[in-house]
């Protein structure tokens, strides 16, 4: 079982099917807090509509992006061991640990899913720890690939 990981900062639309489609990605996880964007194509509606045109599947998942304030605090302060501590305090809750299940579910059933998030490099982005944590429901063979484009 595999699940993927891709930020599409320093990405355009175009760019970013294509990676999706070189890993034949079916399943797009949306784990922004707040699924808008400055970037044309990937505010949540305009993404939906153009993964569709391209067979991949749309899903959002908001409440496992972190929440503003501890983004603010990481802004502030740089420290990401931090940050992701919280996060990773943040994803213990009942509500989240039944969605980190659903997509571990969806894999368990062969979807080929990328978690999705702005940024591009993934040991700054809680994807990373969602991914982890995603991983830990397998006891054999469960591998994380985080999709780096560039």
């Amino acid at each position: 079982m595999e699940i993927y990981t891709i930020g599409y900062q320093g990405l355009n639309i175009k760019a970013f099917m294509a990676w999706l489609n070189r890993y034949d990605i079916d399943m797009v996880a949306d784990v922004r807090r707040t699924p808008q964007s400055r970037k044309k194509g990937f505010s949540k509606n305009g993404l939906r509509e153009t993964l569709g045109e391209n067979d991949i599947d749309y899903i959002g998942y908001p409440s496992l992006g972190p929440c503003k304030e501890d983004r603010d605090e990481l802004y502030k302060t740089g420290d990401y061991k931090g940050f992701f501590q919280k996060y990773l305090n943040f994803l213990d809750d009942q509500d989240q640990q039944q969605q980190i299940e659903e997509l571990y579910g969806l894999v368990e059933k062969g979807k080929r899913i990328a978690l999705l998030c702005f940024e591009h490099d993934p040991k700054t982005c809680h994807r990373t720890v969602l991914a982890q944590q995603i991983k830990k429901r397998s006891e054999n063979g469960f591998k994380i690939h985080h999709l780096e484009p560039f």
